[in-house]
């Protein structure tokens, strides 16, 4: 009885296979396992850093918060002092207006 003999697609792959060189792949592999730890190793100074940042960036907020809630608060001291000194202006150019008849 006859067999059939290989397909056109095993043909096809078995050239295929002929033709790949085995120390090209393995030097393929090879280089891509290197690769694929040094991703590795930068993904994980990346997150490291990202980590790090995050924390830094929170302090800092915090701290921008505290020192801007500072400058709100002396800015209302400034504005009730200057207002106390016009008003106490006032009143002096009032008992004394030959003191302030040059301004």
């Amino acid at each position: 009885r006859d067999l059939p003999g290989p397909t056109a697609s095993e043909v096809f792959c078995g050239r295929v296979l002929g033709m790949v060189n085995a120390e090209d792949v393995n030097a393929i592999i090879l280089a891509q396992k290197n690769m694929l730890d040094r991703f590795e190793k930068t993904n994980e100074m990346l997150l490291n850093f990202n980590n790090l940042s995050s924390v830094r960036m929170q302090q800092m907020n915090e701290r921008f918060v505290h020192h801007t809630r500072t400058l709100v608060e002396m800015k209302k001291d400034l504005d009730s002092i200057f207002r106390r000194i016009r008003a106490l202006k006032g009143k002096l150019a009032k008992q004394y207006p030959e003191a302030f008849s040059s301004e």
